[in-house]
């Protein structure tokens, strides 16, 4: 539930009030000014921490949300202080409220509450603009005496379908259809008079939730009768899925096609009580009005082009400037002597004003104009809509209604929406079925006679304003006329038909096997499948029952569509389904529903209007398809499930996420990549590292500093409240951007950003401009990287506060989808945007993403996505822009950070709650801690190793200003000056290091990050309370520098050996004082340089990892990527922390010749399973691999083929499992071949021997 109030400060409702809460707050103002005009909701002119730019005005909001007990609340801002502002900043001209105003609004999800806060801070008083500065929130609960956000629907406790006989049929049009009582039989029912018909009708169902209008199949009434055959047959009425609609005011009428189906579907069934189109009794009074005529609604609607791909407009004919069309109508039997009413609907795309002239048979009518569209600018609408209103006499029944377009330029260009007529009709039957309306009540009239020309005596009349309850109305024949009398108040509707005419018969579309989603058990997750994937679905159900033991139904869309809504295609079928669960849970308290995964992929195209076959799962489409910033595709609407929800108004009530799968081969790569991502192989300290990227801006935002800013602002926040994290910050303007033939780039930090996602990251995050196919007008991020990112192991979850760049709506694939689909590694779910987004809205989202995304429940486990995305979006509240905001991930899958803790208990033995001297340069230090639970409990039973990472303190730093843009600085602890890996024994561990020479001497505090972990489990936490700097007392004599010893790919290699063009630098270092990773020396970083190049340096520093329990020696493993072919030499120079240097030079041939070095098998000999893995020269690269099992004769008895990624230089282990792949094998000896073929072609095979051994 959603309500919108706005107040101005100190309004106070009177009712009866619990405790009030209050809340201080401050605001921390910047003392720039930056004036800069840029894109609505992105416009900076004053700023203070944590702002946020939502509207046009181009002011900073103040936003905070609160999670409250009770849906009804007081709010009250009171003791605000304020300070003058210097007015002269345009955007300030604006305010004139003289009092304080706030919006606030409270959602419902879950049975939570959400209070959601806005403030403008800013009054105009004595005629000078004052800034707030500090304030108190008072926010009193109070007994909510209104009706709950979700009064439960008494649902039918079984569905009809749960048992009988059931054969689904179809129809297309509005008519009366029949089917033979020959097909009946063929069809398996044995008495056609006992079959019930079944059905719900073509119309949509209603968005809103309070116009539940089916619950179930319900039985529709037939007429029996025969046809112009003789044979015995049922009839009965089908809507069609066009609706019409009355406007009571003017009483014309208006259409509305539905967005999802072009059929009707209806059910036969030997279960329940069959209906039959009954007569009812004829009206005994005397008519005071004879009804000759009635109000005929005609259209004329191709739906053939969605012109931005989104939302449910679709447009038909087609208009360049100059041009023009020609739509025809043949009217039924108009009267001719009464004026008709057209409309004539289009929209049009130029960058002017232009026309749309109309005419009727030859007569000018005014024509009608479309607003100019602003063709340059992205965010501007699309196409303008017009509309012409004419009330004309009609010429004949042959209607030529001619449009001409003339647009402002040669390139405008128009489209046709729809033409409508409403017209007066004679009675006068034309077809053998034929429809009509009127009401039999007048003014004074209180009963009138409906008189229909050209009848027959076997025409029948029906009622089927009610379309589930048909019903005969008694008429009398004579002479060709056919009466009957009607005293209804309201316009109904009515149908002749002639049983003996063309009736079309309903189409098969087969048997449908017994059901009942209605008695399901309650689960706590639900999937909907298509059935092409349902086992890859039904294998991640099992997965999450075994793992986590939750409760889970696995469902195919066609199954909810017959129970919900008929057969037909609806999203909102859907949400009825889950609202339903969702009700029942909350009854019972058992079994509550939390969490739905889409498991397919999804289209604009719902009704596959072009023929793409894409859409395996419905989505929910705006209204609008015209304006880039509010048209939008939402998964939101499926859970927004409070009775006064619906549409695009709502708070997610469950976790909801979708796999956008179109095949089982994409569908499984996620499933395999969900499994991966819990297990032991996965583990490393990548899971300690939250990753914020953020773009420089461009011409759209005036190269503002605002992603920047908004970056930092979430960055600040994960260190401040959850410092075990290393926050890895990639803004492009601290980096050189370069002009290239193909624009400006910044090549350093596509480096940087594929260096990280291959080490592994947490989150990474994205700030800034994007679209379908990357991230910045730079392209930091595009297709080609994302599909060459190698870290399965090591897999993000995505988060992008951009356009457009996971929408999976369109028939192309989005980068978005690419990073989920990647086979070898990207991303494990995304949380990303399906369309246009502004980055003040995003900016709170993200901001709410980071409040939860590393909370825990109330089992201390880490939240699933699904929780976090329906919190963020219940606190945030930002409407349309995060309805496109999508979950691409599975909404039960946890995040991989740790759960466990790591508590330090002495530095240099003094205890780590006690403040210590502060630590000089080159001395020594010892650390004691130990592992621990989330409770702080050693684990004495943890036995595994720890990874310690010491940084100096913390730098400022600032953006180059690149594109001419002001400056921004920020704060970062990035430099490692200790990196060692230490062994933990009954849960405790002791490591030391020297402080190098070069770190600042500059006294401030420190930070050690720790991950530890074994083959189970693993554990993060921090530790600053030391201080580092100054110079130390202590000489140390020491002019060596480090020993090196290099390598490529593997420590077997020779110097001069040979390599492909993508490789791994090994280095093997050691020095009696440690290695200098510290980066602050001018010169003293690690490096590799290629071939004496400069500008082939590459810095090494974080790559370096000690030995475990030595802080003397380590290694460097290094990937090279798009080597040249040829001789190549990497000259590598190390420091001490003395200062002291070595270099060393390993000389190399590159050839790209593929082959496989090694193959072997573990366990060998084996049993019930083994692996089979190989080694080859293309480092982390993705093979299709075929492995070939041979009996001793040289029989083949096993062909396994599959895509196989890279660790290195070793491949993933390719699992063997005989008997699943139902292969008999006896003891004995056995011969197996892998062959694997790489990206470009080439292949390479390696044989080797197996032992199998009885079980």
């Amino acid at each position: 539930m959603s309500k919108t109030l706005f107040f101005s400060c100190l309004f106070l409702l009177a009712t009866t009030f619990s405790i009030a809460n209050d809340f201080q707050r401050k605001i921390v103002w910047e003392d720039k000014i930056d004036i800069t005009a840029i894109e609505p909701a992105e416009i900076n002119p004053l700023k203070f921490d944590g702002s946020i730019f939502i509207d046009q005005t181009g002011l900073p909001y103040w936003f905070e949300s609160f999670e409250l007990d009770f849906a009804t609340v007081d709010v009250v801002i009171r003791d605000a202080i304020f300070e003058l502002v210097n007015d002269s900043v345009p955007m300030l001209k604006t305010i004139q409220n003289e009092e304080l105003s706030f919006k606030s609004d409270i959602g419902v999800s879950a049975g939570k509450s959400f209070l959601r806060l806005t403030i403008l801070p800013f009054v105009r008083r004595n005629n000078q603009v004052e800034k707030l500065v500090s304030f108190t929130i008072t926010i009193t609960e109070k007994q909510n005496k209104l009706k709950s956000a979700s009064v439960a629907y008494p649902w039918k406790t079984s569905s009809v379908l749960a048992s009988g006989k059931w054969v689904k049929i179809r129809t297309k049009d509005r008519g009366i259809y029949k089917v033979t009582y020959d097909q009946i039989k063929q069809w398996g029912f044995g008495n056609p008079d006992q079959v019930v018909l079944y059905g719900t009708g073509g119309y949509m169902l209603p968005f809103m939730n309070d116009d539940l209008s089916f619950d179930d199949l319900t039985t529709y009434p037939v007429w029996k009768g025969k046809d112009s055959a003789g044979k015995d047959c049922l009839f009965f009425y089908s809507t069609g899925n066009v609706s019409f609609s009355q406007n009571l005011e003017t009483g014309y009428f208006t259409h509305q096609q539905n967005y999802y189906s072009t059929e009707t579907y209806f059910f036969l069934s030997d279960k329940g009580n069959a209906r039959t189109i009954d007569k009812i009794a004829a009206l005994a009074d005397v008519p005071g009005k004879k009804v000759t005529s009635f109000l005929k609604y005609d259209y004329s609607e191709k739906e053939s082009v969605n012109l931005m791909s989104s939302g449910s407009q679709w447009f038909g004919e087609r208009f360049n400037s100059g041009s023009s069309q020609t739509v025809n109508f043949a009217l039924e039997n108009p009267d001719l002597n009464q004026p008709a009413s057209f409309i004539v609907s289009a929209v049009a795309r130029s960058s002017g004003t232009s026309t749309m002239a109309v005419s009727i048979n030859g007569k000018s009518l005014n024509s009608f104009s479309f607003q100019l569209i602003y063709t340059d600018d992205p965010t501007s609408w699309f196409a303008a809509d017009g509309i012409g209103k004419y009330t004309e006499n009609l010429p004949s029944k042959n209607i030529q209604m001619k449009l001409t377009y003339q647009g402002s330029n040669s390139s405008s260009e128009a489209w046709l929406d729809f033409i409508s007529v409403n017209y007066q009709s004679l009675l006068s039957i034309n077809s053998d079925v034929y429809f009509f309306r009127g009401r039999g009540v007048d003014g004074p009239v209180s009963v009138s006679e409906f008189v229909l020309a050209n009848a027959t005596a076997s025409t029948q009349i029906f009622d089927v304003t009610d379309h589930t309850s048909t019903f005969e109305l008694p008429a009398s024949y004579a002479d060709g006329q056919l009466k009957f009398k009607s005293n209804s108040g309201l316009t109904r509707e009515y149908v002749a038909f002639n049983p003996g005419g063309t009736i079309p018969s309903a189409e098969l579309v087969g048997t449908v096997a017994n059901q009942n989603l209605h008695a399901a058990e309650l689960s706590e997750m639900i999937i909907v499948s298509h059935p092409t994937l349902l086992k890859v679905a039904d294998d991640l159900a099992d997965f999450h029952r075994t793992t986590d033991q939750m409760t889970i139904q696995v469902v195919t869309p066609e199954v909810i569509y017959n129970e919900f809504s008929g057969g037909l295609p609806d999203p909102a079928a859907f949400r009825n389904y889950f609202r339903m669960c969702y009700e029942r849970g909350k009854q019972t308290g058992t079994n509550t529903l939390k969490y739905i995964l889409l498991m397919g992929d999804g289209s604009f195209d719902n009704r596959n209007i072009h023929g793409k076959n894409i859409n395996l799962l419905p989505t929910f489409q705006s209204d609008n398809s015209l304006s880039p910033t509010e048209s939008f595709v939402t998964d939101d609407f499926f859970v927004f499930l409070d009775e006064n929800e619906g549409g695009s108004y709502g708070t997610v009530d469950l976790g909801i996420g979708r796999i956008p799968a179109r095949t089982v081969e994409e569908a499984e790569i996620v499933l395999d990549k969900i499994k991966t991502y819990q297990t032991k192989e996965s583990i490393g300290n990548w899971r300690n590292i939250v990753t914020f990227i953020a773009d420089d801006g461009n011409t759209a935002d005036g190269y503002t500093t605002i992603h920047t800013d908004q970056a930092e602002s979430l960055a600040r926040f994960v260190n401040k409240n959850y410092p075990s994290f290393f926050t890895d910050r990639i803004y492009l303007d601290t980096y050189e951007r370069i002009m290239t033939a193909g624009g400006e780039k910044y090549p350093d930090v596509n480096v940087a950003i594929n260096n990280r996602v291959k080490r592994g990251t947490l989150i990474m995050n994205y700030t800034g401009h994007g679209n379908e196919k990357g991230l910045a007008d730079e392209s930091v991020i595009d297709v080609t990287s994302i599909k060459s990112w190698n870290n399965y192991n090591r897999l993000a979850l995505v988060v992008t506060a951009t356009c457009s760049f996971s929408r999976f709506d369109e028939n192309e694939t989005s980068a978005g989808e690419y990073a989920l689909f990647n086979p070898i590694g990207a991303a494990v779910g995304l949380f990303s945007t399906t369309r246009l987004v502004y980055s003040g809205s995003n900016f709170v989202l993200n901001s709410k993403f980071f409040k939860y995304v590393f909370e825990k429940d109330q089992q201390g486990n880490n939240l699933r996505l699904g929780d976090v995305m329906r919190l963020a979006k219940a606190a945030a509240n930002t409407g349309i822009n995060q309805l496109n905001f999508s979950l691409l991930a599975d909404p039960a899958l946890r995040l991989a950070n740790p759960n466990n803790q790591v508590i330090t208990t002495s530095l240099n033995g003094n205890e780590a709650k006690i403040e210590t001297d502060t630590i000089n340069t080159l001395t020594v230090v010892t650390v004691k801690g130990y592992v621990a639970n989330s409770q702080g409990v050693k684990l004495t039973s943890f036995n595994g190793e720890i990874i310690p990472t010491v940084y100096d303190k913390e730098m400022q730093l600032e953006t180059l200003g690149n594109a001419g843009q002001e400056t921004t600085s920020f704060t970062s602890q990035n430099n490692i000056i200790y990196k060692g890996l230490a062994s933990v024994k009954n849960g405790e561990f002791e490591f030391s290091f020297f402080v190098p020479k070069d770190i600042s001497y500059k006294v401030g505090k420190g930070k050690i990050l720790y991950y530890a972990y074994n083959e189970s489990v693993d554990a993060s936490g921090y530790f600053d309370n030391f201080y580092l700097g100054g110079s130390s007392n202590t000489s140390v004599t020491d002019s060596s520098g480090p020993t090196i010893d290099l390598f490529m790919n593997s420590e077997s290699f020779k110097d001069g050996g040979t390599v492909s063009a993508s490789s791994v630098l090994l280095a093997n270092i050691s020095d009696e004082t440690g290695i200098n990773t510290a980066g602050i020396g001018i010169g003293h970083d690690i490096t590799a340089i290629l071939d004496g190049d400069n500008s082939n340096t590459f810095v090494l520093n974080d790559f370096f990892q000690t030995n475990k329990d030595s802080f003397t020696s380590g290694k460097i493993v290094f990937p090279l990527t798009k080597l040249s072919e040829g001789e190549h030499v990497l000259k590598v120079k190390v420091w001490d922390v003395m200062n002291n240097s070595t270099e060393k030079e390993v000389r190399f041939t590159v050839k790209n010749d593929f082959r496989i070095e090694t193959v072997s098998n573990y366990p060998n000999p084996m049993q019930g399973e083994t692996r089979f893995i190989f080694t080859h020269n293309q480092p982390d690269e993705t093979f299709d691999v075929e492995l070939e099992v041979f009996q001793s004769t040289g029989s083949r008895i096993d062909l396994v083929k599959d895509k196989i990624g890279s660790q290195g230089i070793e491949s993933l282990p390719l699992e063997w499992i005989p008997a699943e792949r139902q292969v008999k094998m006896k003891p004995g000896v056995y011969i197996y071949r892998i062959s694997a073929t790489a990206k470009d072609g080439k292949k390479s095979s390696g044989s080797g021997r197996l032992v199998f051994l009885y079980r």
